[in-house]
């Protein structure tokens, strides 16, 4: 069992990751043909801003929140993480 104390969230390992979230995100909603995070998040959704946020990089989601995305732009998740650093 891991210890939520060995568990970094912060940081320039994890703002990292984030952003790498961020650009998949913008990449595939990008490629279904949005060429607005803001008409991607209207039609599903989405709060605008906290879109914004997620492919910005600036703001961590809930994996509800990434689920709901992926189920959106018709990815599984083994699709959006491969590759991921």
């Amino acid at each position: 069992m891991v210890s939520k104390k060995n568990i970094k969230t912060s940081g320039k390992e994890f703002d990292d990751f984030l952003i790498d979230i961020g650009k998949k995100l913008k990449k595939y909603r990008s490629a279904k043909g949005y060429t607005s995070y803001e008409q991607f998040a209207f039609d599903h959704h989405i709060g605008r801003a906290q879109y914004g946020k997620y492919e910005r990089g600036t703001e961590d989601m809930r994996l509800s929140t990434l689920y709901r995305i992926l189920k959106d732009l018709d990815m599984t998740w083994e699709e959006f993480f491969r590759e991921l650093k």
